[in-house]
């Protein structure tokens, strides 16, 4: 917890306390906290349809606890990567929950408001109306820039000795892959591209895009997408501590939502509902932060 001293203020014949505790949450604490508070909860959905993957769940859980709790150096950098490192992954676990969970996909139900919203599906017709290789190319580029938006800036914070902005976007980030995951888990859309054949002109990036997918993308994780909303709660957090990086992330948020269309791999409702989660999300966790005294890094 932080807290900020203000002089003593005389009010009338009461002297007020010296020091107002204004407490701000340790957003490294919190982070490990909803991870572990994640582990338990999909752990005990799959204890009994994957008993092993609930035990690793467990074995999380105690790393958590331990990177909590031991003031070690060893244990606070194991605290400090933990949930940027863990989070991703979980994301292949979705279909397993969705399993153990038994939910159905509501495909039908997002179709419908993408239909009001637009009038028709983008992911069938944008790539009609921007046939051009080069093109889908970029975009299908730009989707894949995803992953490293992912590690690249949180980590540039870390080895600048960003401590406090360093956890503060891996709160952010932790945070939103959490919420998307409850959210497949419970409501899980398959997405456009395994309910239609996508018209994107071919090329080595698509196709690298497509081997990437087919190996460890996850049936049921459409909607909100966690593509876009990771991607955007990372520029938010980023103009906040890094605004060169923050204007580099906005670019690639706008090529991942676009190509995440224009492959097929995501309705347009997708895209909208995680740029609302990362921003939401993003926002919140800035402004529960305490203010900086210094000036952020470019």
């Amino acid at each position: 917890m932080i807290s900020i001293d203000t002089p003593a203020e005389v009010v009338g014949d009461v002297v007020l306390p010296s020091t107002a505790d204004v407490s701000f949450p340790d957003p490294r604490t919190v982070a490990l906290a909803c991870l572990g508070v994640y582990l338990v909860a999909s752990g005990f959905t799959m204890v009994i349809s994957h008993p092993w993957l609930a035990v690793a769940h467990a074995a999380g859980v105690v790393v958590a606890v331990w990177a909590l709790l031991d003031r070690r150096p060893v244990a606070r950098t194991v605290g400090d990567f933990l949930p940027l490192f863990v989070a991703p992954m979980l994301y292949g676990e979705v279909p397993l929950l969705i399993g153990a969970l038994g939910s159905s996909y509501h495909d039908v139900r997002v179709q419908s408001w993408e239909l009001a919203i637009f009038g028709q599906h983008p992911s069938r017709v944008l790539a009609t109306f921007m046939p051009n290789p080069a093109w889908s190319e970029l975009l299908h580029m730009g989707y894949l820039a995803y992953y490293p938006a992912i590690f690249v800036p949180p980590l540039l914070l870390y080895a600048r000795g960003e401590r406090r902005g360093y956890a503060q976007t891996v709160l952010a980030l932790t945070v939103a892959y959490l919420a998307c995951w409850v959210i497949f888990a419970v409501a899980p859309v398959e997405g456009p591209r395994y309910l239609w054949t996508p018209n994107a002109p071919d090329g080595p990036i698509r196709r690298l895009t497509l081997a990437l997918l087919a190996a460890g993308s996850s049936r049921g994780a459409a909607f909100p997408s966690s593509h876009m909303a990771i991607s955007v709660v990372q520029t938010v957090l980023a103009f906040r501590w890094q605004p060169k990086m923050g204007a580099i992330l906005a670019l690639v948020a706008v090529l991942v939502g676009l190509g995440a269309v224009y492959g097929g791999f995501h309705y347009g409702v997708d895209i909208i509902a995680g740029a609302v989660l990362g921003v939401g999300v993003g926002l919140a966790v800035v402004k529960a932060g305490p203010p900086v005294a210094s000036q952020p890094s470019g």
